[in-house]
């Protein structure tokens, strides 16, 4: 199971933010959310890439040298660059591993069974 990060409201209100304008979909269904433009995101939840709870490992081995987009506030690792709008259920595969992301292939599945 991956590590759930937790952190401060104030240190991820930015990064949550800036996820959702960006995607305003989970971005491995495809699902819009459909009251982003209200500001009402129920179902859908911004998630960290790399966990926050390994900003120590981020930090220790410069991770943060390939964020080209630097967040105001909670360091690189809060870089809407590492982040994804998923729905809230296709958030809990990802924080068990149970689909994931390869940086270094890009091939895209088709995710139907998950709908």
């Amino acid at each position: 199971m991956r590590t759930i990060s937790v952190a401060s409201e104030t240190r991820v209100a930015e990064f949550r933010k800036a996820v959702r304008q960006r995607d305003k979909m989970c971005v491995i269904t495809g699902q819009p959310a459909l009251g982003a433009e209200y500001d009402m995101w129920t179902g859908f939840e911004s998630a960290h890439i790399f966990p926050l709870a390994y900003e120590g490992h981020w930090n220790q081995h410069n991770y943060g040298r390939w964020i080209t987009i630097q967040p105001d506030t909670g360091g690189s690792i809060n870089s809407v660059q590492n982040g994804l709008l998923l729905r809230s259920d296709i958030h809990e595969l990802f924080d068990a591993y149970a689909i994931s992301i390869n940086p270094d292939v890009c091939i895209l599945y088709d995710m139907k069974f998950i709908d």
